[in-house]
């Protein structure tokens, strides 16, 4: 294109006429391999020397032939379209707007390439991520690391995509660009070449320099204005403090000379970046306007001269430096783009590497549904470098309903979590009728135990496909009975289109009544053997608590329950309580048993129950408020 558009230039420069000296018509007829009238030609014969008009590209050919690519041009120049000055024009102008249009695809198809390439890499990190995920989700006790796997998911996954995208293009366009441009302008002079580009290249890096520099000062000054600005919002949350102990002047003292600092680092901001700015203006303009003025004398020498350039030609070395500064840039930035998409890498492999807490054991064996008792023996479990649970034993039979509750919430959670193994005791055993947990399929073991929490998600999809998890082996029927059991199927029905009705984020918004009722339901539809109940901690209605304890009383029929409870009524009904304190079982029993045998429950129980101490507790926040 640059080609081209040079030969365009110096047909506006010649507009297609060359006089010829005496001395060089035998050179000419050679070159051409011409008689002296040249056909095609307008020959203006004086005393001398010998003008021959509308040559087209012979022309330019004639006063290129020394350069490399003189040979092209002479062959250009017998092609019939291009032996006129007019025509030559139009088909040369054409043919650089056709090389632009390939120019223009091939880039899209680079871009393209590099896009896919990209969103193909992000796409095996963010299913790596969603399984591993899935692996490390059920360790999670504080619900704790999903934002922080949700940001690997989305922001650090994107920092990857976007610089493996950004290396490509740039590879595979910036240094073959930069490497074209150099071998046309050292083809044209490469001592003109050398002298130009030395300047150019100083001056690009002293730009460089500077605005590397001005961005560490800006993030520096960035961080003392935030600084500066959380000292100002400081009098907002004392107001109480200031106006009572009357120091309004002082506050307002404060207040100005914090503003003062935070507008002075704003305005050195806006400093920086204008002297940057300016650096940058001035060392352009040198830069240009020393290139111009070295290029500009080799035009105005005489043709004789060595390094005596065409128009054309310094059009062309111009045209080569301007567009070699956008590649040299995109090179210099590849590093950074590089660095934040090896960090981002960095974060989400560190994760990947993380083990799991659970995994299957080579020659687990199939667990039979459990018949007679599980219990916990000597169990440790540590959490932040501190013992949840501490030589834990216990034994619950199997058949009836049996609540777990703890002066620490998350230890009784940690306990029932192990029954599915969700987690793993890191020192005893779980067994179910005298087999250890830890050599059972975890397949087999999660068909006969179920966890229900007190606010299960939804996925976005039909009720029906909520329920069944996609599974075809649940009929419509089963599912319907299911949800009958659990008191869902009266809602459901009222629903726009049924079971086939869309919940979720992008649909129906189930109360927490309703989800926990649809929670049992799924639960319910694979008919386990041990059924985990994390009772819902949420506000409901009279009605929905009336319909969950009898959902939970029909549920518990022909199977094991384990209840994590939030209603004192619940506690009234299960068949046994056990009280864990400090990581250990401090007492079982039922509930009137053990408000008159345990100080220790009748404190948990006034803690966690107790009107009087509730609604005390409120009207103080409300106080304090």
């Amino acid at each position: 294109m640059l080609l081209i558009t040079s030969v365009v230039v110096a047909l506006l420069d010649n507009q297609g006429h060359v006089i010829l000296e005496i001395d060089e018509i035998p050179e000419y007829e050679s070159h051409f391999r011409t008689e002296s009238a040249p056909a095609g030609a307008t020959a203006v014969i004086h005393n001398a020397p010998l003008e021959l008009r509308d040559l087209g590209v012979k022309a330019v050919a004639w006063e290129l032939r020394n350069r490399p690519w003189g040979g092209l041009l002479v062959s250009l120049s017998r092609i019939r379209t291009l032996q006129s000055t007019n025509s030559a024009m139009f088909y040369l102008i054409a043919f650089v707007l056709i090389l632009g249009l390939v120019n223009s695809a091939v880039m899209a198809y680079v871009k393209i390439f590099a896009g896919r390439a990209a969103a193909h890499s992000a796409g095996q990190l963010r299913q790596s991520l969603h399984r591993h995920a899935l692996r490390m989700g059920t360790s999670d006790l504080k619900n704790e690391h999903t934002g922080e796997v949700l940001n690997l998911f989305t922001t650090e996954v994107e920092k990857v995509r976007n610089g493996i995208e950004s290396w490509i293009e740039t590879v595979f366009r910036s240094p073959f660009r930069l490497l074209a441009l150099a071998a046309l302008a050292s083809g044209i002079d490469w001592m003109v070449t050398y002298e130009c580009v030395v300047p150019l290249l100083a001056c690009w890096y002293l730009i460089r320099r500077e605005k590397s520099h001005v961005r560490q000062a800006e993030r520096l000054n960035e961080d003392w204005a935030s600084t500066e600005l959380k000292l100002l919002a400081e009098g907002i949350r004392k107001s109480r403090l200031i106006r009572g102990y009357q120091i309004e002047e002082f506050e307002h003292g404060r207040f100005e000379r914090h503003l003062g600092r935070y507008h002075d680092h704003l305005s050195l901001i806006d400093r920086q970046e204008l002297r940057t700015q300016w650096v940058a203006r001035v060392l352009a303009v040198v830069s240009f306007a020393l290139v111009l003025f070295m290029i500009g004398a080799r035009i105005l020498v005489v043709p004789s001269e060595p390094h005596y350039l065409t128009v054309a030609e310094g059009a062309m070395l111009l045209a080569c430096f301007g567009l070699g500064w956008g590649p040299l840039e995109s090179l210099a930035d590849l590093r950074l783009k590089r660095s934040e998409a090896v960090i981002a890498a960095d974060r989400i492999y560190r994760y990947l590497n993380t083990i799991p807490e659970v995994g299957q054991a080579v020659g687990a064996r199939f667990m039979q549904p459990l018949d007679q008792q599980f219990a916990f023996e000597n169990v440790t479990y540590e959490m932040d470098r501190r013992k949840l649970l501490d030589g834990l034993n216990l034994r619950i039979p199997a058949g009836g309903s049996t609540a777990i509750v703890a002066f620490n919430p998350i230890e009784a959670r940690a306990l029932v979590l192990m029954l599915p193994r969700f987690i793993e005791p890191h020192e005893g055993r779980v067994t179910v009728d005298g087999e250890d947990l830890a050599w059972v399929t975890l397949e087999s073991l999660r068909t006969e135990t179920l966890f229900v929490g007190g606010a299960d998600p939804w996925f976005t999809g039909t009720v029906l496909e909520n329920l069944t998890g996609g599974d075809s082996r649940f009929s419509l029927t089963q599912v319907a009975e299911a949800a009958k059991k659990a008191h869902a199927h009266g809602f459901i029905q009222k629903y726009p289109q049924g079971y086939e009705t869309v919940i979720g984020e992008h649909g129906e918004q189930p109360d927490a009544g309703q989800g926990f009722r649809l929670a049992l339901a799924r639960a319910l539809v694979r008919d386990p053997a041990l059924l985990i109940v994390e009772e819902p901690t949420a506000e409901i209605t009279d009605d929905d608590k009336a319909l969950i304890e009898d959902a939970c009383r029909l549920a518990v029929e022909d199977r094991t329950m384990i209840l994590l409870p939030s209603r004192l009524a619940t506690l009234r009904t299960v068949d046994r309580i056990v009280l864990l304190n400090q990581g250990r079982v401090e007492v079982v029993g039922t509930h009137e048993v053990l408000l008159n045998s345990s100080a220790l429950y009748r404190h948990w129980e006034y803690i966690h129950f107790n009107e009087f101490r509730h609604e005390t507790a409120q009207r103080s926040g409300a106080d304090s408020a």
